[in-house]
């Protein structure tokens, strides 16, 4: 399986984990719409791609039984080591969870199914580990945040896509703020890149919300930023 994004994501571990624990991402107002999408407690709550944990707390918090699990060991350590409200936490590839079938009745992936290389098998083995009535909550880069950008050499700033939607490419974005640089690396894919493999793995669609900046004066008020899906594993009859 390819790693491109994962050894990405591993060198710039240090930096990402000072970003976002200076709230220097969108995750502050992302995850009041978020959160709210996932299911109440129960036997055990998988944070799939966790990073350094932000998302682990947030659920351990409200009473879930966590794992979290991340291909990066500096992110992994950064999770289970958290000062005051550490996390279990195991160093894993997405394509290969470290549980038995049907394990878990909630699944977490936020924001990093597009950070990763082998999505479509990523999300069939997320099913896997899903019991039935079991749910997975994803959070992923809108597809046509990813598609495009705005010209900013235009005047209102039109939203300008050059390359075709429907194929897949890397990215490697770096933002810089408060005196530090962040790079991150994702992949474009179209939106039924996602649906399909969801479909594959036996999962059905109960919500997809679109996620835009509540400021009419934003630039990101026009193109949503973000999509949230909440799929489940059917009972069985």
């Amino acid at each position: 399986m390819g790693s491109r994004l994962a050894e990405g994501w591993d060198a710039n571990a240090g930096a990402w984990i000072e970003w976002s624990r200076r709230g220097l991402d969108s995750y502050s107002t992302h995850k009041l719409a978020f959160l709210p999408l996932i299911p109440s407690p129960g036997r055990l709550t998988v944070d799939v791609g966790a990073g350094e944990g932000r998302v682990s707390r947030e659920l351990q918090a409200r009473g879930h039984r966590v794992l979290a699990i991340d291909r990066s060991p500096t992110m992994t350590r950064s999770a289970a080591t958290y000062p005051g409200q550490p996390v279990p936490a195991v160093v894993a590839d997405a394509v290969h969870l470290p549980l038995p079938d049907a394990a878990a009745d909630c699944a977490v992936a936020f924001m990093c199914l597009h950070d990763i290389d082998d999505v479509v098998p990523a999300i069939a083995e997320i099913g896997r580990i899903l019991a039935p009535g079991g749910k997975l909550v994803l959070a992923i880069v809108h597809p046509l945040n990813s598609a495009g950008d705005f010209d900013r050499d235009a005047p209102q700033l039109p939203y300008v896509i050059r390359d075709a939607y429907t194929q897949p490419r890397h990215y490697a974005t770096t933002r810089t703020r408060d005196g530090l640089s962040m790079t991150y690396h994702g992949i474009h894919r179209p939106l039924h890149t996602y649906t399909e493999a969801l479909a594959d793995a036996g999962l059905v669609i109960e919500r997809l919300r679109e996620h835009s900046s509540d400021d009419p004066d934003d630039k990101w008020y026009r193109i949503p930023l973000f999509m949230h899906i909440v799929a489940s594993r059917p009972r069985q009859p």
